[in-house]
């Protein structure tokens, strides 16, 4: 099985704001809903719920999609205190008489997706059951960011916040590796570059890295979003969500301060594909939006 290596805390979402169910044989899908895509991603989610309304175990064995050249379930699990990502073999069981929510630990991978998904459309898919057969589904698709729906149990998880009594070089830091390091898979955390509430963070673990982009709250620093190139400039930090004086400032400030980096860290940087999003609106942790991994 294909592993990735992402920067990522959080739980995944299945929530919708469309309460719509689809059904084949004894199998009911609710709530299939997706994440707005930034410019350029080539990535996109899926999270749903799953009822087995029949009296023996089924397995959702394949999904695909006309936007995307290929669509496949993914599990994430933790590896050596890394979370780690990739295609789940064999297909998810849906024992009977239960719903099983493809959270935390499961969700649906759009790639390459050939316009990205946009804010209040739907994306057509069909999902695969052993028993029922094809599903078609619509996914709604939501912000770029944090919660699809209101009202909905949203399962959201706080990530460790540090003090804000130090300075962001010395808590943003700290708060990444409490999360991520472990004794053999050390975190370096270089450049860190802040304006205002705003903060990116380049980091290298393992051969990998990318840059992190971190939102201040009540609670201290906490990451909002994960990325490589993609948060590089001020006109996609504006598409995040940022105020166009912040998103100009914090791109300047991140290329005067990734000048001085050797070529060798920016490529490592690069290889962090797509944009994951880890934060609703209110700074507290999720992972949604996942647009993307650590090659």
């Amino acid at each position: 099985m294909q592993t990735f290596v992402t920067l990522i805390v959080g739980l995944l979402l299945a929530s919708s704001a469309f309460a719509e169910d689809y059904k084949a044989g004894n199998i009911t899908v609710t709530h299939p809903a997706s994440h707005a895509m930034v410019p350029g991603a080539k990535v996109g989610d899926g999270f749903l719920a799953i009822t087995n309304n029949g009296d023996q175990l089924d397995t959702l064995i394949a999904a695909r999609s006309e936007r995307a050249g290929l669509v496949q379930l993914h599990e994430m699990k933790i590896d050596n205190g890394i979370m780690m990502m990739g295609a789940l073999k064999g297909g998810l069981d849906i024992p009977a008489g239960q719903t099983v929510k493809l959270k935390p630990n499961y969700h649906l991978m759009f790639l390459d997706v050939r316009e990205p998904f946009k804010q209040g459309e739907e994306i057509e898919a069909t999902l695969t059951f052993e028993k029922a057969g094809d599903v078609k589904v619509r996914f709604a698709v939501g912000k770029i960011a944090g919660p699809l729906a209101t009202g909905e149990d949203s399962d959201m998880a706080s990530m460790p916040g540090m003090e804000m009594s130090d300075g962001p070089n010395q808590t943003i830091p700290a708060t990444l590796k409490t999360m991520f390091e472990t004794a053999d898979k050390p975190l370096r955390i270089d450049p860190v570059v802040v304006q205002n509430d705003w903060a990116i963070a380049g980091w290298q673990q393992d051969g990998r890295g990318g840059r992190a982009l971190l939102k201040r709250g009540h609670h201290g620093w906490t990451v909002y979003l994960c990325s490589g190139d993609g948060i590089k400039d001020a006109a996609a930090l504006q598409k995040i969500g940022l105020a166009a004086d912040d998103a100009e400032a914090l791109a300047a400030k991140l290329s005067d301060a990734e000048a001085a980096l050797d070529p060798t860290i920016l490529k490592i940087f690069a290889s962090f594909e797509g944009t994951v999003m880890m934060a609703d609106d209110a700074g507290a942790a999720v992972h949604g939006g996942h647009e993307g991994h650590a090659q």
